[in-house]
């Protein structure tokens, strides 16, 4: 007898794209929904693409229009409501409940990667049950927990994870130390940014209107004797540090130096009493003429424009810090907080400056430094050649299709 021959495979089955499965906790458009949707344009091109999102929002729309498959479950973001008394119960609930989604999901399209955009998913420890298919976890944060929590959470994302992105050096040596057994399936792949147009040079004006008054001029550059405009930008946060830069204001302006400040985002409704305190402790300094609320703006370009130097005053380290790398490529010198992301963003004394966390009089002293208006367009021309070279959407997109790819093709030759 002759040996059975191997099935041929159907065309069609052997030539179809790879299924991935990209699960994503939030979807209004903050940093790490910004980083994905830098890089979903390259991935639908690759894989055939079903997201699964926790809550609807902006980014979905987004992604539809670029051709992926959306579908919105319950709840099962990683948030500090769920681990109360009254919250555990129904958390545990709507995971269930996604991971039956999730499983039903992967019978009809039988995916070859899971990715997690971010590590705040409480799916991630059961994600086994609902798919087979090789997990990749993003790590884009550095969570703020310590000792025997961090051996708890790392330990259940080495239980499942074949491969970890993290966003910065900071952010892989952070995930090393905490389970070292991940440090051989860590990759470090930067976070890209769009290269907003027509903004070479620092010192490009738009008109800022506040209660109807034009604060700004038409001129093509910064009128000598206007006020230092800064731009903060960042979801209201205890972890942001609002607070760090109104006192740097309030210092500044005791000082006799004119600066104004746009804080641009909005708080979650858990958040609405540091808002409401944040705005009283400007009151009280007699700073509500020289800060501006901006809230929420979909259009990061704009976020920048008119501004003169970019503060990102976190009282914790920023696993990447996409904010001070959007500042850069819009060609504003930037001021951060570290150690942690900013580090490999900023070239120090170059590019921008990085201080200590909670620091509001280091935060004034290099505000005054860049008073000079030569030394901010040296810094904002050299931030911007710097993010072209190593921030840029399409080098991002390359690198995490490209990893993606590899751990598909893993999965398929095994």
């Amino acid at each position: 007898m002759t040996a059975p021959q191997a099935a041929e495979v159907p065309i069609a089955t052997r030539s179809r794209r790879p299924a991935l499965l990209v699960l994503v906790p939030s979807a209004d458009m903050y940093g790490s929904d910004r980083a994905l949707l830098a890089a979903l344009a390259d991935l639908v091109e690759r894989f055939q693409v079903t997201m699964v999102a926790a809550v609807d929002g902006p980014m979905l729309t987004a992604a539809r229009d670029l051709g992926v498959e959306v579908v919105v479950g319950p709840d099962w973001a990683l948030r500090r409501k769920f681990f109360t008394p009254t919250g555990i119960a129904p958390a545990l609930w709507r995971i269930a409940r996604s991971l039956w989604l999730l499983r039903r999901l992967d019978r009809g399209r039988q995916f070859d990667v899971v990715y997690a955009n971010t590590v705040a998913n409480t799916l991630l420890p059961f994600i086994r049950l609902a798919s087979s298919a090789p997990v990749v976890v993003h790590v884009r944060e550095v969570p703020r927990t310590s000792g025997r929590l961090n051996d708890l959470f790392f330990g259940q994302i080495s239980r499942v994870a074949s491969d970890l992105f993290c966003n910065s050096t900071y952010t892989a040596e952070f995930v090393a130390e905490a389970q070292p057994r991940l440090a051989s399936r860590i990759q470090v792949i930067h976070n890209g940014v769009e290269l907003a147009p027509g903004s070479e040079t620092t010192g490009t004006r738009i008109k800022v209107i506040h209660d109807g008054v034009d604060l700004s001029d038409d001129a093509a550059t910064r009128v000598p004797s206007g006020p230092l405009e800064i731009v903060c930008v960042g979801r209201i946060h205890p972890q942001k540090g609002q607070g760090v830069m109104i006192e740097a204001l309030r210092l500044g302006v005791e000082a006799g130096h004119d600066w104004r400040v746009h804080f641009r985002g909005d708080a979650l409704p858990e958040h609405q009493p540091l808002f409401d305190e944040l705005q009283r402790a400007v009151a009280v300094a007699g700073l509500d003429d020289r800060v501006i609320w901006h809230g929420y703006e979909r259009d990061t370009a704009s976020l920048y424009q008119g501004m003169d130097v970019a503060v990102v005053p976190s009282t914790w380290p920023e696993g990447f810090s996409l904010v001070t790398a959007e500042a850069q490529a819009a060609g504003l010198p930037a001021i951060a907080t570290g150690p942690g992301g900013p580090t490999d963003i900023i070239d120090e004394g170059v590019t921008g400056r990085i201080i200590g966390f909670n620091d509001p009089q280091a935060l004034a002293d290099v505000l005054i430094e860049l008073e000079d208006d030569e030394l901010r367009r040296a810094w904002g021309e050299a931030g911007r050649r710097r993010c072209i070279d190593l921030f840029s959407t399409e080098r991002y997109a390359r690198q995490v299709g490209d990893a993606l790819e590899d751990v598909a093709a893993q999965r398929s030759s095994s």
